[in-house]
């Protein structure tokens, strides 16, 4: 039985929103073997992320069974309003499907897809927003820069393929060595890998050096033309083994838009063993940075090159497939 009217009804809301949001899938079980420091990682991870955002990112923190411990922080965050939407799995439900029904269900149109372990240095956010700026066909664009990752990248190749046939860039003149070495140390690719790719390789460039390719450990997306292309399905893979490239680089390359990468570390993958020295090191940095105020939905719209409006994907990925073959890219 229903006693008088329900005082919500016909009530206005305010949808000032935010158009910008962080999702971070985290799956900590416990605090044994590899993931004995992983808790330490992923606080430094929300610490450096809570210092280096502005008012129109929110944040959304996914545990896919974690630990009480976990769990207990992650309400801790949100009850103390610095995180606004926290999800309990009571089941590890595998990244993918952690990540993917939670940005279904935002209203944010840019959406940054983070690991647990990545550190967010200052003016991450502002570089971001810039290269979507200056660069209207970006549609995913990563803060680390991935020098010759051009898996899953066919629209962007083929959109610059004079930019690789006549126009190619030393990678030591792109990129920092430093950087470069961070990332590889952090995926343990020994010193010879580094060292190979920055004196030795060229890299195709958009823009102010925006590399083109990009990887995924932390990528923002234009949400709604990504998931238009995403797999309605579940992923039956927990981490990596294929599933992101079925669940965001291949939708997003579908979409016709480009997957670029800065060619200035603004990230950092901490893995899950923390550096503390480093790590202290970074966040006092991050002590008196304040970014500044700009929204992610004053971007312009994104735009498509003719390439991408008129050839069908299946034949740009036989194009791109054929001019690694020859080796033009």
């Amino acid at each position: 039985m229903r006693i008088g009217q329900n005082p919500n009804i016909s009530k206005e809301l305010d949808l000032s929103k935010s158009s910008h949001r962080v999702i971070i899938p985290v799956y900590i079980p416990n605090a044994e073997g590899y993931f004995e420091g992983s808790f330490n990682v992923l606080k430094m991870c929300i610490q450096s992320l809570l210092a280096t955002i502005n008012s129109d990112t929110k944040i959304s923190l996914i545990s896919n069974a974690s630990s009480d411990e976990v769990n207990t922080y992650i309400r801790g965050l949100f009850e103390a309003g610095k995180i606004d939407r926290a999800v309990f799995n009571t089941d590890n439900v595998g990244k993918m499907n952690a990540i993917i029904p939670e940005a279904r269900a935002s209203f944010e149109d840019f959406v940054t897809y983070a690991d647990a372990d990545v550190f967010f240095d200052k003016g991450w956010l502002k570089q971001t927003f810039s290269m979507f700026e200056k660069v209207r066909n970006a549609g995913l664009v990563s803060m680390n820069p991935t020098p010759r990752n051009l898996a899953r990248a066919d629209s962007t190749v083929l959109d610059n393929i004079f930019t690789f046939l006549g126009a190619m860039k030393k990678t030591k003149d792109v990129c920092s060595y430093d950087d470069l070495r961070h990332f590889h140390k952090s995926v343990d690719r020994d010193l010879s890998f580094t060292e190979k790719m920055f004196h030795q390789s060229k890299v195709a460039c958009v823009g102010e050096n925006y590399i083109i390719g990009a990887g995924h450990f932390c990528c923002t997306v234009v949400r709604t033309q990504v998931l238009r292309k995403t797999p309605l399905a579940m992923s039956n893979i927990a981490a990596s083994g294929g599933s992101e490239n079925i669940y965001l680089d291949t939708p997003m390359d579908k979409t016709g838009l480009w997957r670029l990468s800065s060619p200035k570390a603004f990230v950092w993958h901490m893995g899950n063993a923390l550096d503390k020295e480093w790590a202290s090191q970074k966040l006092k940095s991050l002590e008196n940075f304040s970014e500044e105020d700009f929204r992610f939905a004053d971007l312009p719209s994104r735009r498509r090159s003719l390439f991408s409006r008129l050839i069908p994907y299946s034949i740009k990925t036989r194009l791109v497939a054929l001019f690694k073959k020859i080796k033009w890219v």
